[in-house]
């Protein structure tokens, strides 16, 4: 028979035999497949589901010892039966800015933050952590994609830190007397409230975030919409903070009797209450600056204290700028008979904050010109001498807060600028002191104020709300009596006769003997404005440390 290829085709096209077997590895072969998607798909999608829980439990955990955090994170990978191999850990900054989008708030060590924090060891409050684990294949090998797939999983945790701390507040010789006299000079008005009125500032703190909740609502600006950024730059007046606080006061969060610190404080600004002030020389809030208004102490379980001291001399202070505010105070100590003279505050600055790491207030540049009456038995008369204290701003700036299980600890570090004490003005080193017809001479001496710092000074819990300062009490006043001298001595016109002597010698022992007592004023003067010669004076309120949280 004649081979035909047309009828061997027809013939091949007609036969069924053989079709089931096709079909068979067909269907062999799209069972694998979804096999494949099915059983590896899912063990892969468990196998990222359980590393994610662990890596998640890693941040959270690194988080709370950044500066260990790489081994943090290993140890509980291992605990959680993972290999310790391919764990990255890594410090950042995080800042809960809701106007940035999430992968934007997070910084490096090195850069700058969107709120101005150059980012470092000291800084960091989140961690990331990241890992790459092998995951093995079943039936993905059969289709060429080898015995295991890669899984990786990442997570960030941060750990929300604030403090609430101020700078110069050396309360324990404050005299109602003379602080009158300052802050109702600075505010321009009179002040005439007693010591237990101050005390009772002072030993009331309000929550810092309800009050500026309800200065916001005082001044217009809405919840969830507007940010405390917008707080400190809307216009704020005196009777707005005034009436925010008495709020507060009177709540039902406020810890005592408020009716004493509520009239003193009333006292105080009610006769001031429509003028302007800006309240970003009051308080500082660079960490929640951007977050909107009433979301931070919906998330805090515990309050940020504000005091009402601080307040009150902030506000003063603020609106007080380079006013040169008169004050005078009977002494009758010994031969130092009174003293008179003006303060002049220099730019006005937040001594009070809630802060972060890296935050920092300071007290404000001052300038005392005072004028001491002494008495001389030698004359028997009383002479007026003049004496210039300048004195530089103070730093205290959050070094750390290192929130542990066993107790919240903050360290400050302090700085002080230089300054000198002198006899003399602001424009003269030296004075001429003269009696028409009876003597005159020249007086000079001057004592620098050294600066000093950064000095690290530490708060542990139990001692919040007390004042710690970087160095003992320093007579400065009394130590112009080594650098006093008299020259150019003229008794009934005659100068400088060797008989003179005596007279100078009596003359600088009245003088050196009346200033020790000069040193209680000057102190008492400073302290209404929160300032101490050649030291920093430091106060933490209270702290708060959020749990780590995963923030991404």
């Amino acid at each position: 028979m004649r081979f035909s290829p047309i009828g061997f085709m027809r013939r091949y096209m007609r036969n069924e035999d053989g079709v089931i077997s096709v079909m068979a590895v067909g269907a062999l072969v799209l069972a694998f497949a979804v096999a494949m998607i099915v059983i590896d798909t899912g063990a892969m999608y468990s196998a990222y589901r359980y590393q994610q829980s662990a890596t998640d439990a890693a941040a959270l955990g690194a988080v709370r010892q950044i500066g260990e955090a790489q081994s943090v994170a290993e140890t509980i990978f291992n605990l959680n039966e993972y290999s310790t191999e391919n764990i990255t850990a890594t410090p950042l900054y995080y800042v809960a800015d809701p106007s940035l989008a999430p992968n934007g708030r997070f910084f490096s060590e090195g850069e700058t933050a969107s709120d101005g924090t150059l980012v470092n060891e000291e800084s960091f409050n989140a961690v990331r952590v990241t890992k790459q684990a092998q995951s093995p294949t079943y039936f993905a090998r059969l289709f060429g994609f080898g015995n295991s797939m890669q899984v990786e999983t990442q997570a960030v945790a941060a750990y929300t830190k604030y403090v609430s701390f101020s700078a110069g507040t050396r309360l324990a010789s404050l005299d109602a007397g003379i602080a009158n006299q300052v802050l109702g000079g600075l505010l321009g008005t009179t002040i005439n409230l007693s010591l237990i009125d101050y005390n009772s500032l002072v030993d009331a703190n309000i929550d810092a975030l309800e009050f500026l909740d309800a200065l916001a609502t005082e001044i217009g600006l809405e919840a969830g919409t507007d940010t405390y950024g917008d707080l400190l730059e809307a216009g704020a007046s005196v009777g707005d903070i005034l009436n925010a606080a008495v709020d507060v006061l009177t709540g039902d969060t406020f810890d005592g009797d408020p009716s004493v610190a509520t009239l003193a404080l009333q006292t105080a600004l009610s006769p001031v209450g429509g003028t302007p002030v800006d309240l970003g020389d009051v308080l500082d809030l660079a960490p929640i600056a951007q977050r909107t208004i009433g979301s931070v102490g919906s998330s805090l379980s515990e309050g940020v204290p504000f005091n009402l001291f601080n307040l009150l001399s902030g506000t003063a202070m603020a609106l007080g700028e380079g006013q040169a505010v008169g004050f005078d105070t009977d002494v009758n100590l010994g031969s130092l008979a009174s003293v008179s003279g003006t303060i002049t505050v220099g730019s006005p600055v937040a001594h009070m904050a809630i802060g972060k790491v890296g935050d920092s207030v300071r007290t404000s540049q001052v300038a005392v010109q005072m004028n001491a009456s002494i008495g001389v038995p030698l004359l028997g008369r009383v002479l007026q001498v003049p004496i210039f204290i300048d004195a530089g701003d103070g730093t205290a700036e959050v070094k750390s807060i290192p929130c542990v299980p066993d107790g919240t600890q903050v360290i400050l570090a302090a700085t002080t600028s230089g300054g000198t004490v002198r006899y003399g003005t602001s424009s003269t080193s030296g004075a001429t002191i003269s009696i028409p017809l009876l003597l005159s001479f020249q007086l000079s001496g001057s004592v620098p104020i050294a600066a000093g710092g950064p000095k690290d000074v530490s708060f542990e819990e139990n001692e919040f709300s007390e004042v710690k300062s970087t160095s003992s009490d320093v007579a400065l006043i009394s130590g112009l009596s080594g650098s006093t001298q008299i020259t150019n001595l003229s008794v009934l016109g005659i100068l400088n006769l060797t008989p003179l002597g005596t007279i100078t010698s009596s003359l600088l022992s009245s003088i050196i003997g009346a200033l020790a007592g000069l040193d209680t004023v000057v102190d008492s003067l400073l302290a209404a404005l929160g300032i101490k010669l050649g030291a920093m004076d430091m106060i933490v309120h209270g702290t708060k440390c959020q749990a780590p949280t995963l923030v991404s």
